[in-house]
């Protein structure tokens, strides 16, 4: 039985900051066994890239009950090689054709500065709700290819996919209720494909109508790819935005660096991807017993790699909570490839395939953000963080210098 003062990631005060609690699991050890929420907190950087290399001992069947019903099929994340292999080279040759294309970058640019020019006459704004999150949206409609009057319907289909695979707990009637949405959202998609099969687009959907087809995909794989895609780009993409702003606008320094040298902008979201990952668990079903830093983990357990946790085990990096620029932990060279040192993209066999097109979409924005930050500071107690599974601002306040 658990002990109420025992930490816990089920605990109100995980959810309102879950750092004070993995540093708290840490005092146990690298693994720590949280049975409030019957699973085993991997906690140390080590371990954690021990388990996401090891998927013959540590599978992501989890997926089957989180990510299946809502979807409609297997996604990437379920599969192992060589069907992993196949498939993911479809995808990623699918993302490439879209965000290497000449007009992409340019379209994410205006969208940016539309929303910036919406708040030209305000005194305060919500950066989070007023610019990250319709940014996130009206960038991964464009590469899927969803028409503007449809993203107000898809948005709450995808709110509640995203909330039936990442919220630990759900009642049964919230869960009837996603996977009804869910249906709608998969049903929309099933016929946009069906659009782009007799009259294809430049967006990633037409691509996948062909060449998914051609390889095999069923259009049940297929519409699943694409809900997967547009929950994986928009979530994690309006959470960092924010919090490369939150982060350049605490420090005049690093903004005025910025400013004057945008080569900096990959460093620095390199290590706000480090500090502030937007997903925070990935769970892995043990398969057999396994022994992991002398701690047994029973057949069948699940084990939660807390990337948070990783991403600031004070054995791997130096001063691990404080915001380094060009930290050497954490190269920015290699920080959106596999060999990424931060863990925010995963690691291993299903580190993330979009892990470039976020930098490219990220880069793109704050780029194009740059001549209007002048104008704006952090207003007092500005940010506030909701989530656990997936972690982000609710809110970001700015107030005008002015």
């Amino acid at each position: 039985m658990s002990n109420p003062h025992d930490p816990t990631l089920l605990s109100e005060s995980a959810l309102a900051d879950p750092y004070p609690i993995y540093r708290n699991m840490r005092e146990h050890g690298p693994i720590y066994h949280d049975q409030a929420a019957h699973a085993w907190c991997i906690l140390s950087y080590e371990l954690v890239h021990k388990v996401l290399h090891d998927p013959t001992n540590f599978s992501s069947k989890h997926l089957d009950e989180r990510a299946e019903p809502v979807l409609g099929a297997r996604v990437l994340a379920q599969m192992e090689s060589p069907e992993h292999d196949e498939k993911k080279a479809i995808t990623m040759r699918g993302i490439a054709s879209i965000a290497m294309d000449g007009y992409y970058l340019p379209a994410i640019e205006r969208t940016v500065q539309g929303l910036w020019s919406q708040a030209s006459e305000k005194t305060t704004i919500d950066l989070a709700k007023e610019l990250s999150s319709p940014f996130s949206t009206d960038v991964t409609c464009a590469l899927l290819g969803i028409d503007g009057q449809w993203r107000h319907r898809v948005l709450p289909w995808n709110k509640s996919v995203v909330q039936f695979i990442t919220l630990l707990h759900q009642t049964p009637d919230e869960r009837t209720r996603r996977l009804t949405d869910a249906g709608y959202f998969r049903a929309f998609v099933l016929r946009m494909l069906e659009a782009r099969r007799r009259s294809p687009q430049h967006d990633l959907l037409s691509y996948l109508a062909r060449e998914g087809s051609d390889a095999g995909l069923t259009d049940a794989e297929i519409v699943a790819l694409a809900l997967n895609i547009f929950l994986a780009a928009s979530e994690p993409l309006d959470k960092t935005l924010s919090y490369l702003v939150y982060e350049v606008l605490r420090s005049p320094e690093l903004e005025r660096e910025i400013s004057q040298d945008t080569a900096l902008i990959g460093p620095a979201l390199a290590e706000t991807l480090r500090l502030h990952p937007p997903v925070q668990i990935i769970p892995r079903i043990a398969m057999g017993n396994q022994i992991l830093a002398g701690t047994r983990i029973p057949d069948g357990d699940t084990a939660y790699c807390l990337i948070g946790a990783a991403n600031r085990d004070p054995d791997r990096f130096t001063n691990p909570d404080d915001f380094i620029l060009s930290r050497p932990e954490n190269p920015p060279r290699s920080a959106f490839s596999p060999s990424a040192r931060h863990m925010a993209f995963g690691s291993g066999l299903h580190f993330c395939i979009g892990s470039m097109l976020a930098k490219r979409q990220v880069e793109a924005a704050f780029r194009a953000s740059i001549p209007y930050l002048s104008r704006w500071r952090l207003a007092d107690s500005p940010l506030i963080e909701h989530g656990l599974y997936t972690r982000g601002p609710s809110h970001l306040f700015l107030e005008s210098r002015r």
